[in-house]
């Protein structure tokens, strides 16, 4: 028995030396590896051939090994010629064999018997399955996409994967990734993260206006490699997807190209807009009229002529300058009988913006080739943009004081080594430093006011100033280095070790328009508005909505009439009382500082176990460090192991099977460093009345807010920011205390740990004849823990706390069924259904559970907390009412107070729900869910034979309630600290099914791409090139989402839950793109070329509005209408059909 495992070892550790190691590639990687095997013609191995490779920058040499094969590592990606020889054997030439990024291209030569001085051209057997790896990815490079019709811009390639769907809001730059939401994928461009470092998106991210710039341009792009699973230890940062993307490099030939594009807007038909007639939206945000774009390109790549650098130092320089224009329609209002009336900034602008960026992108790179085993390399690129003056946060507004002009853009640079000490040990090392700042100047600095006050809904438009503003400016340093060593123990090994440091910091500032002011001391009876004197002197700006005061203070006795409120202090306009709402204002300052150090490191081994089998197994480490102004906080110890299995069944590198298991920890972006870790004091649901009078008022609506000549509101004197107009808690007020908040930083659960998503992959891969490759792949992730940011109390305890000068205190953990972190409150609820009037809201109508011994009341009560779905309605039918007596203490929770004899006063000690430590008893929170499970199918084929193809198909479900780092509901890119987990659900049940399951936003069925194309070789036409696209998309799932009464704003609860409303249509474009060469001389080109999208000119919706109120209490007429977003920078229908003309001198 002995005797035979010792002979099946032998086999295996000969068998193995047959086979060509597997190559580790680092994350940052820009290289890829050519391997090969040598056969004679009775297809014997053939030991000690000469085997040559020319590429990009020269020529390397290799005999082959005993076992007759060959591997070139660390290679610039690009076409590679090969020419192999042997005494006894004629010359073997292959034209060309194509290297890409992190991939081993393998080819089969057989040698024919004869002369050294005769040549054979072969077609090398290309072997297109990478048998040394399971991971799952798409390489797109430049020889194909540059041949098939695809939007300028380098993140349109990134869709021609089929893991990749449209991230919705989070814009086309940024899709999501098997399951994950749009900010939760690694970018990187030549070894640099490109990733904004606050939020994760791609290049440029602005909270108000999310991905702008790319940060790369795909002019200057070689190839795209989209890895949507199976990631080997070396790659992390993302639980979404990881994009690696590799820029052009010179070469030993000069090359080079000056074009142009053009895409003027008669070059595209009509948009569809929410804001068309045929759809009767009243809502109105503006039309999308059409884009026109010039681009021009100019690149040159070669070799430096001097001396011996020309065999040494290569350049690559691109610039590439872009106009785009959008033009847009300002809004359309309708009016309270139903006609249009345009708005003051349509008439400003003759029905029509120019929205303008101009960006300058450009990149360079130089290699210096120190001899034929290492390489030094650097690289700058950028894309430096800006803006004119219009109006982008909304095309909705009164006047021109809602303009504002933007700066943007990215700085990139690094400098990497790649080395090879032996033929069997590999070394790299890079230093990285991306740059990336976004700036906003608005065109006058006035309080914005947003006019929401129609009580017939007749839309909602910005009366004057611009708001919120966040500039802000980062950059990110970076070193890495891995090592690999191929050596021999029961086969092949290829063990490789490797570690990243990472340093990112953001400084970020927030203000809004229109100065600063005092805050007041007193209401306006002189009364405390809900903060005592903890602001006094405290100066503070603000955003305004002017709203029917009803939708604060309604009227129980008319519950249905919202011209009727109990505030008396509220003037009218139009027939209705109105309030100014504060939703926020900052007293800090308003710059917070921010940083972060992420530390990983990895092992890795790749078996490879004769010709049949290869395994990998690996184990990844992260530690990251959050600092903000106030805090910091390490998770460390995030330990993710890696496991891949490939089976080749007959040892040909023509199928494999394949598995895979990997654990991919998600890196928090410093945007919670900003808003969770650093200090931010803000004044948060202040109400005041506008400015008004006495004076020419209608019957019975005095007093009236002033008007202008025109009699329309007169905006610019509405805003007083005193006392005297201060309405919180006055008498005839708003029965409402302003809510503070006093953040020094939110303190984390003891024992938070790194989010982190499970993946299991299996499938199979065949190539046919001519190169064709089909593969099948089952992917199931499933979110296994999350960091969020938790309140531990419900909608109507936020209530009650509000009512006393409290507020929600948030704490970040890892909200689960199981977690006990609060102590859960002993929430009574009573008069279900039942309106108590301000004299009936006393502690005679108290259940006696919330009176203790002493007979002191609980100060804990929400009287009248509304019902989202009621309160939309415009009724005044409540959903309850709730107090909350103390936990611990709960017969007593009062003492004898020491300064009125005979009183009462609450324990300090009690608790009433909430606090910050366990009690024994889990938390009311539910499991956060997401689980991705896809089946994948794949038909590839290099070019060959004049054609070439990409097509996939993937059949996918994506169910759960936690999209992820960013929430489509609410439109809201807060990674680890959105909204969902910040409430608990209570007893009234004000939050729905916000935590039941269901298909999540980015859900689609069924996704097909097939993108073929076919170069004609005969006839005058030879060379022209005629490919084509197709997409087809199933429908977003449709949900119907409420405010809730503790926030206020649109798009929180699913509150029948998730995917009630069906779905969206589907969607499919057909695209061509057409080039012909016109061949001056035999190295000097003129391209023209033509692309058409969309050729169908389908129009079909991709969201509706899901929002069944606009904000707490205000009814949403355009529900389930098209959808739009204030300033319309997301748009919402297929894009109609454009066109696209392209001259290309190319030499």
């Amino acid at each position: 028995m002995g005797n035979r495992w010792l002979c099946f070892m032998l086999v295996l550790v000969l068998a193995g030396a047959c086979y060509p190691a597997a190559v580790a590639q680092d994350q940052g990687s820009a290289r890829g590896n050519l391997s090969g095997l040598v056969y004679d013609s009775t297809k014997a191995l053939v030991p000690g051939a000469q085997v040559t490779i020319t590429g990009p920058i020269g020529s390397l040499t290799q005999a082959t090994t005993e076992e007759g094969s060959f591997l070139f590592s660390t290679l610039i990606p690009g076409n590679y010629s090969i020419k192999v020889q042997k005494p006894g054997f004629k010359v073997a030439s292959i034209k060309s064999a194509e290297v890409l990024i992190n991939k081993t291209t393998s080819v089969e030569i057989i040698l024919e018997a004869g002369q050294v001085s005769e040549t054979v051209e072969v077609n090398a057997a290309s072997v297109t399955v990478d048998t040394s790896t399971s991971a799952v990815t798409a390489d797109i490079a430049d020889t194909f996409f540059e041949n098939i019709p695809v939007q300028r811009g380098v993140a349109n390639l990134f869709y021609l994967s089929p893991g990749a769907v449209d991230g919705i809001q989070t814009g086309g730059n940024n899709p999501s990734i098997s399951g994950s939401s749009g900010l939760e994928n690694s970018y990187v461009a030549d070894g640099v993260s490109i990733n904004d470092p606050a939020f994760g998106g791609l290049g440029v991210w602005a909270r108000s206006y999310g991905a702008l710039g790319s940060g790369i341009n795909q002019s200057f792009v070689k190839e795209v490699q989209v890895k949507t699973g199976g990631f080997e230890p070396q790659y992390g940062h993302a639980s979404g997807g990881i994009v690696q993307i590799v820029t052009k490099s010179g070469g030993t030939k000069t090359y080079g190209q000056v074009a142009g594009y053009f895409h003027p807007l008669g070059m595209q038909t009509t948009p569809l807009n929410a804001d068309d007639p045929q759809f009767g939206t009243v809502n109105r945000f503006g039309r999308y009229l059409g884009n026109a774009t010039y681009e021009g390109d100019a690149e040159l790549g070669g070799y430096v002529p001097i001396g011996k650098l020309r065999d040494h130092l290569f350049y690559f320089g691109n610039f590439n300058p872009s106009v785009n224009h959008q033009y847009m329609a300002p809004a359309i209002n309708i009016d309270s009988n139903g006609n249009p009336v345009p708005s003051p900034l349509f008439t400003l602008y003759n029905g029509q913006v120019d929205r303008t960026k101009t960006a300058y992108d450009y990149a360079g790179k130089l290699t210096f080739k120190i001899n034929d085993r290492h390489t030094l390399e650097s690289s700058v690129f950028g894309d430096p943009s800006h803006t004119n003056n219009v109006p982008w946060a909304t095309l909705n507004a009164t006047d021109k004081t809602v303009n504002s002009k933007w700066d943007y853009g990215t700085r990139n640079w690094v400098v990497r080594y790649d080395g090879a000490l032996t033929n069997t040990w590999l070394i790299d090392g890079a230093f990285t430093w991306n740059w990336n700042h976004f700036s906003e100047k608005p065109l006058a600095d006035v309080t914005q006011i947003v006019d929401e006050s129609g009580v017939v809904q007749t839309g909602t438009f910005n009366a004057q100033g611009f708001g919120f503003l966040e500039p802000y400016g980062s950059n990110t340093k970076s070193l890495s280095f891995d090592t690999s060593k191929t050596y021999r123990f029961l086969g092949q090994h290829t063990f490789s070790i490797g570690y990243t440091w990472q340093f990112p910091v953001y400084n970020d500032t927030t203000s809004y328009s229109g100065g600063k002011f005092a805050i007041p001391d007193a209401n306006a009876t002189g009364g405390d508005p809900g903060y005592g004197n903890t602001l006094q002197g405290k100066m503070t700006d603000a955003s305004l909505v002017l709203e029917p005061a009803s939708v604060l203070a309604p009227d129980p006795s008319f519950p249905n009439d919202p011209t009727k409120t109990t505030c008396s202090l509220c003037p009218y306009l139009n027939g209705t009382p109105v309030v100014l709402v504060q939703s926020r204002g900052r007293f800090d300052g308003g710059v917070t500082k921010s940083s972060g150090r992420y530390h990983a490191a990895y092992v890795n081994d790749s078996w490879a176990i004769g010709k049949h089998f290869t395994v990998n197994l690996g184990l990844r480490w992260e530690q990251q460090r959050l600092v903000g102004n106030q805090l910091s906080r390490v998770f460390n110890d995030m330990w993710s192991p890696r496991f891949g299995f490939v089976v080749d069944p007959k040892g040909n590198r023509k199928t494999k099977f394949y598995a895979n298991y990997g654990r991919y920890a998600f890196v928090l972006p410093l945007d919670a460093a900003v808003r969770a870790l650093s200090a931010e004091d803000d004044v948060l649901g202040a109400f005041w009345a506008p400015h008004s009078t006495s004076a020419g008022c209608p019957a019975g609506q005095s007093p009236c807010i002033t008007t202008d000549s025109n009699g329309s509101p007169d905006y610019s004197t509405l805003f007083t920011p005193d006392s005297n107009h201060l309405l919180n808690k006055a008498t005839g007020g708003i029965n409402n205390a302003v809510n503070v908040g006093l953040s020094g930083g939110e303190p984390f659960a003891p024992g938070t740990r790194m989010e982190y998503t499970d993946e299991y992959v299996a499938g199979v891969q065949r190539e046919f004849r001519n190169g064709i490759v089909f593969g099948v792949r089952y992917i199931d992730r499933r979110l296994k823990r999350v960091i969020e940011d938790q309140g531990g109390i419900s909608v109507e305890q936020f209530d009650a706390l509000a009512s006393n000068g409290g507020g929600l205190n948030y704490f970040i953990g890892n909200p689960n069924g199981k977690q006990d972190i609060f102590v859960n409150p002993n929430e009574i609820t009573f008069g279900l259904g039942t309106n108590f009037s301000p004299g009936q809201q006393t502690q005679a109508n108290l259940p006696a559970a919330c009176v203790d011994s002493n007979g002191f009341a609980t100060p804990y009560v929400a009287w009248d907390v509304l019902s989202p779905l009621t309160a939309s309605q415009g009724q005044a039918v409540v959903a309850g009412s709730a107090c909350f007596p103390s936990v611990n203490q709960p017969a007593t929770w009062s003492i004898p107070d020491p300064a009125n004899p005979g009183q009462f006063m609450l324990d300090p000690n009690a608790e009433f729900g909430g606090e910050f430590h366990p009690d024994g008893k889990p938390d009311t929170y539910k499991d956060p869910v997401r689980v991705y499970q896809a089946v994948e199918i794949e038909v590839n084929k290099g070019f060959g034979h004049n054609w070439a193809l990409n097509a996939n198909w993937r059949i996918a479900r994506l169910n759960g309630n936690y999209e992820g780092a960013f929430r489509n509901d609410n439109n809201q890119a807060d990674p680890g600290i959105s909204s969902l987990f910040d409430l608990t659900e209570g007893s009234l049940g004000l939050l729905g099914k916000q935590q039941g399951i269901g298909p999540l936003n980015t859900d689609r069925r069924h996704v097909i791409n097939v993108n073929p194309y076919y170069v004609l070789d005969h006839s005058r036409l030879k060379g022209m090139v005629l490919g084509s696209g197709l997409r087809i998309q199933s429908g977003l799932p449709l949900t119907t989402l409420y405010a809730q009464f503790a926030y206020q704003n649109a798009g929180e609860v699913p509150w029948f839950g998730r995917g009630d409303l069906g779905r969206a249509p589907t969607t499919f474009a057909i695209d061509a793109h057409v080039e012909y060469p016109w061949k001056l001389s035999d190295r000097v080109s003129l391209k023209f070329g033509f692309d058409a999208f969309n050729i169908a000119n389908r129009k079909d919706k991709t969201l509706i509005n899901q929002n069944s109120d606009l904000g707490f209490g205000i009814n949403n007429q355009d529900f389930k209408l098209p959808f739009a977003v204030t300033g319309m920078n997301n748009y919402f229908f297929q894009q109609p059909f454009s066109a696209r003309a392209s001259v290309r001198l190319v030499f």
